[in-house]
């Protein structure tokens, strides 16, 4: 299995902003089947796993994909996820208002909703207070909006 530049970039993210919080969701797109998950929980684009570094299990963020042997209901099981699948990683107290968001990964139905949401929001004449962010900003001048941005508290969407 090869690792693209994209996943590996997107890993090293993510386990900045897990070790930096300590307790995380990932969004996950299970409506693919390279998604290990259980059975009952495969076909959801929405798929939140908790990743704690409290966990009595480890937890692996591999270059290509997250493993571990996560509990559903009392009942272990594997799961692999591939990078390419999850699509946003956020503070469960702090639902979407401070996390990352990687919007290439995200599913078109996922997409579609937050559109709408967009279209309601224009409509009432109120912005959502989602800023995006590139992987690959560079420079001074980026660091000090995305420093700004830190301080704000703002969703980040990651390309």
């Amino acid at each position: 299995m090869s690792v693209s530049f994209e996943d590996a970039l997107k890993a090293k993210q993510l386990r900045e902003f897990f070790y930096e919080k300590g307790r995380i969701y990932i969004a996950v797109d299970t409506t693919v089947g390279d998604v290990n998950v259980p059975d009952f929980l495969q076909g959801d684009p929405t798929l939140r796993l908790v990743l704690n570094t409290r966990m009595p299990q480890p937890i692996y963020i591999r270059d290509g994909f997250v493993e571990s042997n996560f509990s559903f209901s009392g009942v272990k099981h594997h799961c692999v996820i591939p990078m390419n699948r999850i699509w946003a990683a956020y503070v469960p107290e702090q639902a979407f208002t401070s996390g990352l968001v990687w919007e290439d990964c995200m599913p078109e139905t996922v997409k579609m909703v937050l559109a709408a949401v967009e279209d309601i929001g224009e409509n009432d004449k109120v912005k959502p207070e989602v800023q995006l962010v590139s992987a690959t900003d560079k420079g001074e001048e980026n660091h000090a909006k995305r420093s700004a941005r830190k301080k704000a508290g703002h969703l980040r969407v990651v390309k």
